[in-house]
């Protein structure tokens, strides 16, 4: 158990639930608590990360709470239905949500504004940014 689910343990016995009756899994969900489930998240800068093994075993358990956890606070900061969540969006309320190969066809990448704003420069109409970027590569190759 790492140290946001053990913050978590210790909350759900400060709620009421008894230690002898919360079930720990090293799975998604993470804990069983009588007909409540809950997968415990921890929060980076203002992230979540949700890997595509988890978001699997979440999809067959949608009535799953997960609970978020900043570094060193032992209650939540935010508590998420997985059902409002399951047809990953981007973000939920103020937190950024990183689906990790979900489609391992599609990746993200990440570019700063300033790298935004100066690949939006080198665009055609109606090109989005994998075909500009696929242009451009092309361009180079051909040059080298």
């Amino acid at each position: 158990m790492n140290k946001t689910q053990e913050r978590a343990l210790n909350w759900l016995i400060s709620e009421g639930h008894k230690k002898q009756n919360i079930i720990f899994k090293q799975s998604s969900p993470c804990f069983f608590v009588k007909e409540k489930k809950f997968d415990v998240k921890r929060l980076y800068g203002n992230q979540i990360i949700f890997y595509n093994n988890q978001y699997s075993q979440l999809k067959k358990n949608p009535s799953t709470i997960i609970l978020v956890f900043r570094d060193n606070e032992s209650s939540p900061y935010l508590k998420i239905n997985f059902q409002e969540i399951k047809d990953l969006p981007s973000t939920y309320k103020d937190i950024e949500l990183n689906w990790v190969d979900i489609n391992t066809k599609v990746k993200t990448l990440r570019v700063s504004e300033k790298t935004k704003e100066r690949l939006q420069e080198y665009g055609k109409m109606g090109e989005d940014f994998d075909q500009l970027l696929n242009r451009l590569l092309d361009k180079i190759k051909k040059n080298e």
